[in-house]
């Protein structure tokens, strides 16, 4: 079968006044992953709940942290692309199969957590069968040197102009949406990434003597945008300073080129390749500042994450980077986007460390501010009023 209930897992139905949400991700891990299980555990454990169910693909590398949850998921059996070619005959049986599935759950919407393959036609589907269809834009278009990008440009403008309605994750995001496509802006919410992030360190200082060097990370995707040649360049005035110990963690084509220009530098860490959620857990917990040296951006879940540990941020002043560190609560933001920028704004951390611990408490402050909104739970609730 290419849809199943995992029976195991799914409550029984029962007749509730409660709105009831769907969260579709047919991804296999990563950033879209995170932010399904993130929101799943949002909307079921509010003060006013909402019931939900997973729509997942079997390919799922993090099913058993969603089955943890014990909400219901419903399976898509999807093909892999290297094997579309063979499958691709099977895929409208399969569709309707799992529309009906999610059909028959009767929820208020469907929330598409982040474009995936095949989500654009599946939602026409769903839509035919009178379920609203709620899209959340993580990003207005691809960063430059992302991958698939015409691909993801095209599925996620599909997606923008069908759904019943948009989330984006920052304002940045929503207006570059509502420039691009201007139906968009109707019906097009803004909720920031961080209100569904979880508090993962309660204590938001790391124990830190005067005479420890300052422990930077950069993680994530290795990709051109993320400005790691600008990091080293921002970097190289201070390279014999023992004040500080960087560690690269992340995976993705510039990995042969953060090796070899970080190649004789005997204060940085490279832990290349994909980063385990146990390593993920260690690096933000040992480290004192996140760098976000990005030329082009929208919002960073990596920034999300670290506010989730208390961890402060030094961003560029592009994109929602300064809107989610507070423009300053939570971090510092650079006065310009080139390398000179960036060193001054570290330099003043390196020569100031005290700095961190007030940082840190604001990242966790505005971790809690950001967690205190309730539009998620008002967005589905008023998708169950308008379906009723």
């Amino acid at each position: 079968m290419s849809t199943a209930v995992e029976k195991s897992y799914a409550k029984p139905a029962v007749p509730s006044a409660r709105p009831k949400a769907v969260l579709l991700y047919w991804g296999r891990r990563g950033g879209g992953s995170d932010v399904t299980l993130f929101l799943a555990r949002h909307l079921a454990g509010a003060a006013e709940p909402v019931d939900v169910a997973l729509s997942l693909s079997s390919q799922n590398s993090d099913m058993t942290a969603f089955r943890a949850t014990r909400l219901p998921i419903v399976i898509f059996d999807r093909p892999r692309l290297s094997t579309l070619w063979r499958d691709a005959w099977l895929l409208p049986g399969r569709f309707r199969r799992h529309a009906e599935a999610l059909a028959g759950l009767r929820p208020s919407a469907v929330i598409v957590t982040m474009n995936a393959p095949f989500a654009w036609p599946f939602t026409r589907l769903l839509q035919r069968r009178g379920l609203k269809v709620v899209y959340v834009a993580h990003d207005a278009e691809p960063h430059p040197g992302d991958y698939a990008a015409t691909w993801q440009r095209w599925t996620q403008d599909l997606l923008i102009k069908s759904a019943d309605q948009i989330v984006a994750l920052s304002t940045s995001v929503a207006e570059r949406v509502v420039e691009r496509i201007p139906v968009a802006g109707r019906k097009t919410t803004v909720i920031p990434l961080e209100t569904i992030y979880p508090t993962q360190r309660p204590k938001a200082v790391r124990a830190r003597s005067l005479h420890d060097p300052v422990h930077l990370l950069f993680y994530g995707r290795l990709l051109p945008y993320k400005g790691l040649s600008l990091l080293a360049r921002a970097l190289e005035p201070i390279r014999q300073n023992p004040t500080w110990r960087l560690t690269v963690a992340g995976s993705g084509p510039l990995e042969a080129e953060v090796r070899k220009a970080f190649a004789d530098w005997p204060q940085v860490d490279l832990r290349l390749g994909w980063v385990s959620h146990e390593k993920t857990a260690e690096l933000f917990s040992t480290h004192d500042l996140l760098l976000c040296p990005y030329v082009e951006a929208s919002q960073s879940g990596v920034i999300a994450q670290a506010l989730s540990w208390g961890l402060p941020s030094l961003v560029m002043p592009t994109g929602a980077l300064p809107e989610q560190i507070g423009f300053g609560q939570a971090g510092r933001v650079a006065e310009t986007t080139d390398p000179s920028g960036y060193h001054q704004a570290l330099a003043e951390i390196l020569h100031h460390p005290d700095l961190l611990a007030e940082l840190s408490r604001g990242a966790s402050a505005l971790l809690a501010e950001r967690q205190a909104d309730r539009s998620w739970i008002d967005l589905v609730a008023a998708a169950g009023m308008d379906r009723a």
